[in-house]
């Protein structure tokens, strides 16, 4: 008696989807992002800047808090002075969002990378929500810490606000959410000009240089201009007193978006034509 043996076929594994995908290259990205030096000392300079350099306007502003007058009183901001540094803190974000591109094409290891990850758009999406998940949580401590220290200071003089206010809640997670977005553009500057020393040139001056050109046009020009530009959209975010000069704060928020979604889709762009 004979027996028949069916050829077994060869199985297959399931091709990953999309989700996984993603999902891996986010694990990747965070080994990157936590085995890189610069990346533990930019967010300690981020949380910093973003506290002592608020604590230390502050203080400033106590100590001549008698010679003020009564306008300036009334206009006070109590967290004007409170989230100064978060100005300073966004350049650390930048340099290291920057570096979170440019640095693997530096190496070479950009090759390796779209080799495991092909799909460029997924793989940026992946990098830039690794590199925002970690700025939102060392940006969320930065902006409360510097609140409550800040408002500490203020508390002697009776111009402090609590977080239970009508808007200090809404203007401390809008600094966080200041320095997530800034993040989010750094990646994909970095993403579209490949270079290092270009991204952060650009990135200088968007922030820095042309704010500082805008105050030279004749006005109403530069108060009109200058509502619209990232770091004012930004400022706006954190602000519970109105100024003529920003955006209210979902106003900022909007424009800051608008940002970031523009440079992130050039930046897909790029990443999709142009060879490794």
């Amino acid at each position: 008696m004979t027996q028949t043996l069916t050829p077994r076929r060869p199985t297959t594994s399931p091709a990953p989807t999309l989700a996984r995908v993603f999902v891996a290259a986010s694990r990747a990205e965070w080994t990157k992002l936590r085995t890189v030096r610069s990346t533990i000392w930019a967010l300690i300079f981020t949380l910093v800047s973003t506290v002592g350099l608020g604590a230390l306007l502050t203080a400033l502003e106590v100590s001549r808090w008698e010679h003020r007058t009564t306008a300036e009183v009334y206009g006070f901001d109590p967290l004007l002075y409170s989230f100064a540094g978060i100005n300073l803190a966004q350049l650390s974000i930048g340099v290291l969002g920057v570096l979170v591109m440019t640095s693997e094409y530096a190496t070479g290891a950009i090759k390796l990378t779209f080799g495991a990850t092909p799909q460029r758009g997924l793989l940026l999406a992946a990098k830039v929500a690794t590199f925002s998940t970690v700025v939102a949580a060392v940006s969320l401590i930065s902006c409360f810490s510097a609140f409550f220290i800040c408002q500490a200071l203020l508390a002697p003089k009776h111009a402090g606000v609590s977080i239970a206010d009508p808007g200090v809640l809404r203007a401390v997670l809008g600094g966080a959410a200041h320095l997530v977005l800034i993040g989010a553009i750094a990646v994909g500057v970095g993403a579209a000009l490949r270079r290092t020393a270009g991204a952060v040139a650009v990135l200088f001056a968007v922030l820095l240089v042309v704010p500082g050109l805008v105050t030279l046009l004749p006005s109403p020009w530069n108060d009109e201009i200058t509502k619209y530009l990232p770091s004012s959209a930004g400022v706006a975010m954190s602000a519970v007193v109105h100024f003529p000069n920003l955006l209210n704060p979902a106003g900022g928020l909007l424009v800051l978006c608008g940002y970031t979604v523009i440079t992130l889709l050039l930046a897909a762009t790029a990443l999709a034509r142009r060879d490794a």
